[in-house]
């Protein structure tokens, strides 16, 4: 997916007025050298209401909905998946619903683009809680950027039960 494509998607986040962050690929991308993504992930903070502008706006764009979960719950669904009209941009959207992710939408930095995406710590604790083979590189090189606030990181690790992996991961780099 193109740099335009992720402003476009900023964009129509913006304009439906939500709090949200990209987290992901895409925000990883911004701290390291950028791999391939095919899709961007978003945590919004939404109640049903505004799920439903999320959804007229990305429509009105040409997108349209290949997935959703929770649609019937009072707060609004859980997780919504936008396609756009050619296919080739795949925008996955979450709701707020923990502590951790309302806080990963506070703390969301924006960046030149004009998206907000999620701090360093805030994917170190995500990479760590998915603990697939592509987080653990993204982990790799996360782990190693300066300034990073690792009691931050590991206060919402001890709390995702994630605390152990974190020190095997950073003791090789003697951090």
């Amino acid at each position: 997916m193109t740099t335009e494509a992720l402003r476009e998607v900023g964009r129509l986040l913006e304009a439906a007025r939500l709090r949200y962050v990209v987290i992901g690929a895409h925000a990883v991308n911004v701290w390291l050298e950028p791999r391939f993504t095919a899709d961007v992930d978003v945590t919004i903070q939404a109640d049903a209401g505004e799920f439903e502008r999320l959804r007229r706006g990305f429509a009105a764009a040409g997108f349209t909905v290949a997935r959703e979960h929770g649609t019937d719950l009072p707060s609004g669904p859980d997780f919504v998946r936008f396609v756009s009209a050619d296919g080739v941009v795949i925008v996955e959207v979450q709701a707020a619903k923990t502590d951790f992710q309302r806080e990963i939408v506070r703390r969301g930095t924006l960046t030149e683009q004009g998206v907000r995406v999620a701090t360093v710590e805030d994917l170190i604790v995500l990479k760590l809680i998915a603990s697939r083979a592509k987080d653990r590189i993204d982990l790799e090189g996360l782990v190693r950027l300066p300034a990073v606030d690792w009691g931050y990181v590991e206060r919402w690790a001890l709390e995702w039960n994630v605390l152990d992996e974190l020190h095997r991961l950073r003791a090789p780099a003697g951090a």
